[in-house]
């Protein structure tokens, strides 16, 4: 199954738990708010239904009352030009009547002839025996002044004979009024209802009972727009706009604390693949969760310490690999450089020790001399060993006494003297004395002529001068060697380096005479000066060993 990103959980969770219960509440509200808004436009078309209805049958009744007052003045004016004057004067006065006359009974207009186009006729009686009548009109066109008051604003207003369903007024087009008489169906004692097949534009009826009229008011569908159809937009448009600044909110919100976690997912991809260097840097706001920022800072931390223990660990095995090559070398060096001195003090010996030959005292003298001198080797082979530990671990101990360097270079130059190779000395007759090792300085000048002597291109002489440079002495051995280049000037120095030459493949060393003779003079503040431009001159100032 295919595991979920937070995103698209977080998306998941907001449809489920926002999105679905919106769309719920929004269609319930919806609902709601449609059947509410449908009573309220049912019991508004009633109000205006009765308002019309009333106001129309409160004019006509007031006009009959009108009438009746005329009627009763009438009886008591005798003359008919009198009369006449007296209706002109009420209609003029009254403005509400038309075609004043008197008629008798059998003239009257019968129930359903009340209405022509434009007239409605009233009537009142003039005599107690009800024989003679007061006859009036009233102009039909005030209904539609009634109809079309503010209070019925945006509705159509029909008003209806009962008897006949003709048409007396309407404030529509009578084009739709047979629409609204097939809808209706009202029992005769019906007064007011709320009918209509279509439930967002319910019509309302009521009945003005001294006229035999009924009145019918029609919800358009202006007013449905204005009302169910623009509140059920402003819910759905409302919850939208919600819903959207919850998903905006929460999306920045997501996006801002995914940033932060991918951070996380970095910095633990790193550390898997090896780069302990790495850190984790947070978008750091109010809105940072606490425990991403603990996380974060643990995690620094953690790998901070794994950073630190990796590079120990790796100076650790280099050190290690250092030794092991150490190791080798020493001992491959030492295996063979041991062989040989080692191998003529035995052969030696045991000649010296034959008793079945004779042996004259010139070739035991002789033998004797190379036993000594293979011993010496020896010995300072053991001296070079001794000294790398101590100076490794800058534990060197010397002793520091008056110290005649033409005297301890002599000696060193009788040590190596053989007929092999040829020390030219020369040494100043003022050369100064200084405070050093006298020991340790020695061993300088035996590691340094042994190796001028081995590396001397066909055993050519070997020049070593001691002078003083102002007040400073400095003694300089020069030797004639193959060219040695740049690059391995400064690697010179080094454990078990052997610059790749001829001599090389012929001359055997350990490859630790100049890395001591560099340890011992740094240990005590020797300075040590190589060229290697044409001859190989090693030059050494004791700056700091002058009394």
């Amino acid at each position: 199954m295919k595991r979920l990103k937070i995103v698209e959980q977080i998306i998941i969770v907001l449809v489920a738990a926002v999105l679905i219960p919106l769309v719920t509440i929004g269609f319930i509200i919806s609902n709601v708010s449609q059947q509410s808004m449908r009573n309220e436009l049912a019991t508004s078309a009633n109000l205006i239904s009765n308002f019309v209805s009333n106001a129309i049958e409160g004019y006509v009744n007031f006009a009959q009352s009108e009438l009746n007052e005329a009627a009763t003045n009438i009886r008591y004016i005798p003359k008919a030009e009198e009369k006449t004057h007296y209706f002109k004067k009420i209609e003029s006065k009254k403005n509400i009547f038309e075609n004043l006359s008197i008629v008798e009974k059998n003239r009257l207009p019968k129930k359903d002839n009340l209405l022509n186009a434009t007239k409605l006729a009233l009537y009142s009686p003039i005599d107690k025996d009800k024989e003679y009548y007061l006859l009036a009109q009233i102009d039909i066109n005030i209904i539609d002044k009634i109809i079309g008051k503010e209070e019925t604003k945006g509705r159509n207003v029909y008003v209806f004979d009962t008897t006949t369903k003709n048409l007396i007024a309407t404030n529509a087009p009578e084009t739709k009024a047979q629409d609204i008489i097939s809808d209706l169906k009202f029992d005769d004692d019906t007064t007011t209802k709320i009918f209509g097949n279509k439930k967002n534009t319910p019509k309302a009826f009521s009945k003005i009972e001294n006229l035999n009229w009924f009145v019918v008011v029609d919800t358009t569908k202006k007013i449905t727009a204005s009302t169910i159809t623009k509140a059920r937009f402003r819910i759905i448009l409302s919850l939208s706009i919600a819903a959207l600044t919850i998903f905006i909110i929460v999306g920045l919100y997501t996006s801002y604390l995914y940033l932060n976690i991918r951070q996380l997912f970095k910095g633990i991809t790193a550390i898997s693949k090896g780069n302990y260097d790495k850190k984790i840097h947070l978008i750091k706001s109010m809105f940072t969760p606490h425990e991403i920022v603990f996380l974060a800072k643990e995690f620094n931390y953690m790998a901070g310490k794994i950073n630190v223990s990796y590079k120990d660990l790796r100076k650790k095995n280099k050190k290690l690999q250092k030794l092991n090559e150490y190791r080798d070398n020493l001992v491959s060096a030492t295996s063979h450089e041991f062989r040989t001195p080692l191998t003529s003090i035995i052969g030696y010996s045991s000649r010296l020790l034959r008793q079945d030959i004779e042996i004259d005292n010139e070739t035991k003298i002789q033998s004797l001399k190379i036993i000594k001198q293979q011993a010496q080797r020896l010995s300072n082979m053991v001296e070079d060993l001794l000294v790398i530990p101590e100076l490794e671990s800058l534990s060197l101990k010397y002793n520091i006494q008056e110290t005649d360097l033409s005297e301890t270079l002599s000696r060193s130059v009788e040590y190596l003297n053989n007929d092999d190779v040829k020390f030219n000395l020369n040494i100043a007759q003022n050369l100064n004395y200084v405070w050093a090792d006298d020991y340790r300085v020695e061993q300088i000048l035996i590691n340094l002529l042994d190796n001028a002597k081995k590396y001397s291109l066909n055993n050519a002489p070997i020049d070593v001068k001691a002078f003083n440079d102002g007040n400073i002495p400095i003694i300089q051995i020069t030797n004639q060697c193959e060219k040695i280049d740049k690059e391995f000037k400064t690697k010179l120095f080094e454990k078990f380096i052997r610059v790749d030459s001829n001599l090389t493949r012929t001359t055997r060393g350990t490859g630790l005479g100049l890395y001591i003779v560099k340890g011992l003079c740094d240990a005590m503040k020797i300075k040590i000066d190589l060229n290697c431009d044409e001859n190989f001159t090693i030059s050494l100032r004791f700056e700091d060993y002058v009394q």
